[in-house]
């Protein structure tokens, strides 16, 4: 199977307002001419967000916070650590390739010990499904969860470039959603695209690619990533993803639920990120350029 494109949003945005294309900067440029952004000598991936950049970061995540609230989420929060055995439990790497791990110290050892601590941040997937390892929901009625975190990820990056879309650090929304059966979750599963397609469309030209088998990870049925255009720059970015993973943490993890006859059953979850705000911001200095009214809705 290969990844296919299910929907293609465009936005509603009133472009009479627009400025001619040609007068228009990449977000680089915007950054550079307003001083938004001091990147750090220490590190490639550093960064220090300043003047109206810092406060939209800000603003968006409280925006998208209380969307969530409204809806029905229930906000946790998250340490910023996971030991080997949580990354090898829910990604099934149990190296940690991808990811940033702590120097050895004698609470825990290196990568090839299996034993180590690995920095992945509170809005990461790895520490919000391992609260719920060797679980027991006693009163199954109060399914479907639904669950999410702000805060940070970290992850590997290879790159030299200096530049927003290209951090080890990232501020972010992650999701979670557990249901009783594959019916309740794939009723979910819908409810939860519209949603992230509403909280997108905010921004721009939204894309939806579906991943085909050959791009899973072992723990995925299905995986949807979320893209977002760079008008001026022309090119989508991924802000965003959700995986199906059926019932595979429940055997993995041991998380499961007891009915009335007291027996145990799986339960069955959606996971991703519904917004990593990091990669958002050059978007929306893209979008809204020379015109004040678009930025003001992020404001409202």
């Amino acid at each position: 199977m290969v990844s296919t494109i299910p929907y293609n949003c465009t936005d509603s945005q009133d472009k009479s307002t627009a400025a001619p294309e040609h007068s228009l900067l990449t977000y680089d440029q915007l950054i550079e001419r307003d001083q938004l952004v001091e990147y750090s000598a220490n590190s490639h991936t550093s960064y220090y967000l300043f003047s109206t950049l810092a406060k939209l970061e800000l603003r968006l995540c409280w925006r998208i916070q209380q969307t969530l609230l409204d809806e029905g989420f229930e906000q946790f929060s998250n340490p910023d650590f996971v030991k080997t055995i949580g990354i090898e439990g829910i990604s099934g790497d149990i190296e940690g390739k991808d990811l940033l791990n702590l120097l050895p110290t004698q609470d825990f050892g290196d990568r090839e010990s299996l034993n180590a601590m690995y920095l992945v941040g509170g809005a990461s997937k790895y520490p919000l499904i391992s609260y719920f390892a060797r679980h027991t929901l006693q009163n199954p009625q109060v399914l479907p969860l639904n669950i999410f975190s702000i805060g940070r990820q970290y992850s590997q990056v290879t790159e030299e470039n200096s530049s927003l879309l290209n951090t080890q650090q990232s501020t972010a929304i992650t999701l979670l959603n557990i249901s009783a059966s594959r019916n309740e979750m794939e009723l979910n599963l819908d409810r939860i695209l519209n949603l992230y397609t509403h909280i997108l469309q905010d921004f721009g030209e939204v894309r939806i690619i579906q991943k085909g088998a050959s791009d899973l990870d072992l723990c995925e049925e299905t995986r949807y990533v979320f893209q977002v255009c760079l008008p001026v720059s022309k090119k989508f970015v991924q802000v965003g993803e959700l995986s199906v993973e059926g019932d595979y943490y429940s055997r993995r993890l041991m998380f499961k639920q007891k009915d009335e006859q007291q027996t145990y059953r799986n339960v069955w979850t959606l996971s991703g990120t519904l917004l990593n705000i990091t990669r958002i911001l050059p978007i929306v200095l893209e979008t809204t350029q020379n015109n004040p009214k678009l930025i003001q809705k992020f404001y409202d």
